[in-house]
């Protein structure tokens, strides 16, 4: 099968998959898979509109900031938490935005997912949101996560 030429069917059935090898799929595919994962997670599948977010993510082409920005504003949960985890790797122009988002999403799970990758981008504006997160969030988990991600960062 040819990489360069990969089908949107074909993506999909990596996608379906119960365990991915997500480095391995981002060098089969690279880029030129973006596309089809964008329609991934437009679609209203969260299992696979979430593993296709983080794959977007990892890939880090030229339109990853455009899939997991999609992704963070999904109707369902697991694929904002996927948002979470993969804008810590997109470049941190693209990331800030996106973790803004999702460090005020409603939802707390996926809030504790994106002060995570927050820290790990290290940035002067995500560390006052986190700080903030650690006094001020309704949940007591994400507030004492916020804490220890603040005092001590991965």
């Amino acid at each position: 099968m040819d990489m360069d030429m990969a089908t949107l069917e074909e993506v999909r059935g990596e996608m379906e998959k119960d365990e991915l090898d997500y480095p391995a799929l981002a060098t089969l595919y690279g880029a030129t898979a973006l596309p089809h994962l964008q329609a991934l997670v437009v679609e209203d599948d969260p299992r696979i509109a979430s593993k296709a977010a983080y794959l977007a993510g990892l890939i880090a082409g030229p339109t990853s900031a455009e899939v997991v920005t999609l992704a963070a504003q999904s109707g369902h949960d697991v694929v904002r938490v996927a948002a979470a985890a993969a804008f810590a790797l997109l470049p941190t122009e693209s990331a800030l935005v996106v973790a803004g988002q999702l460090l005020a999403d409603g939802d707390p799970g996926v809030r504790a997912r994106a002060a995570k990758s927050a820290v790990t981008i290290n940035h002067p504006s995500l560390v006052v949101k986190l700080q903030a997160m650690a006094t001020q969030d309704p949940e007591p988990f994400v507030r004492e996560l916020a804490l220890q991600m603040i005092s001590s960062p991965p």
